[in-house]
């Protein structure tokens, strides 16, 4: 089971993305009414430890803090990246345990593997794309291999110039 595999590689590169974008401009949101950039940064480190201590039954460190700094969210992250790096492997999911959460104002109980592939999972890579997406909006130059760390392109190529 890679669970921790998955957390570890997109908080790297999370990481990546968030060393791409000026330290004196830190884009902010979309919208006015969604988190900014710095927020979903910090939400997707706590959905990293919050969807994996509770596996092999560990308290959720609380890393979380109210700055929008670059630097003290990119040591979040590597703080969670250590931790995690540090936690015991899962063997495999129990879906006889039953893990509770809340999300939003709602509690969830969950099966251990809804509880990774139906609510943290998705959860955690909602948050790191909305950082791709905030960041992109704001001209920071990221592209998808950034994102995902697999896809490659030519140097200057562009979707929707007809070299699709």
């Amino acid at each position: 089971m890679q669970v921790k595999g998955v957390f570890l590689h997109y908080l790297n590169q999370l990481d990546r993305m968030l060393a791409k974008i000026n330290q004196n401009h830190f884009p902010k949101s979309l919208s006015d009414d969604m988190f900014s950039l710095a927020v979903n940064a910090r939400v997707a480190a706590n959905f990293a430890l919050r969807g994996y201590c509770p596996l092999i039954g560990e308290p959720i460190p609380n890393l979380d803090s109210d700055t929008a700094a670059k630097q003290d969210i990119c040591r979040q992250i590597q703080a969670t990246i250590q931790i995690l790096e540090s936690c015991a492997n899962v063997a495999s999911l129990d879906d006889s345990i039953l893990i509770t959460d809340k999300a939003g104002f709602t509690e969830v109980s969950l099966p251990q593997s809804e509880y990774v592939f139906h609510y943290i999972v998705p959860n955690f890579i909602f948050h790191i794309s909305m950082v791709y997406a905030i960041a992109r909006a704001s001209g920071v130059p990221l592209g998808k291999s950034d994102f995902d760390g697999y896809h490659r392109y030519p140097a200057h190529f562009q979707f929707g110039n007809g070299s699709q």
